[in-house]
């Protein structure tokens, strides 16, 4: 793992805090797209939106259900990014929060078939 994805992760990590519990939020229609070494990984199709070669969508993982990422993926060019992220609470799934990651850092290239972000682009471009 790269300094930055560290730097990234350790300030999500202290910024959301872990919930051991939590509800999937927001979304009615979370639907599991992807599972790694454990984690399970949702997206909603409501949320996915199309313009031009460029998708949107929001998920989340099984460890954290209450960090929803929003994603802009140019799927001709293969790339990824996160736009913004949304906090709920862990217990009542009430909306805390959001930080908007627009400009955070450059769009990354997707990758290979067997990630989670390849998987996200097969179900939402």
């Amino acid at each position: 793992m790269n300094k930055r994805v560290r730097s990234i992760a350790f300030g999500m990590t202290t910024l959301f805090g872990l919930a051991l519990v939590a509800p999937a939020a927001a979304q009615s229609d979370w639907t599991q797209y992807f599972d790694y070494q454990g984690i399970t990984f949702y997206y909603a199709p409501s949320t996915v939106t199309h313009n031009g070669g460029m998708t949107t969508a929001k998920w989340h993982d099984s460890n954290h259900p209450e960090i929803v990422f929003l994603v802009q993926i140019d799927c001709s060019a293969r790339t990824i990014q996160s736009m913004s992220v949304d906090k709920y609470d862990p217990q009542s799934g009430a909306f805390l929060g959001s930080v908007d990651l627009t400009g955070q850092s450059a769009p990354e290239q997707i990758g290979a078939d067997y990630t989670m972000a390849a998987h996200l682009a097969q179900v939402t471009c």
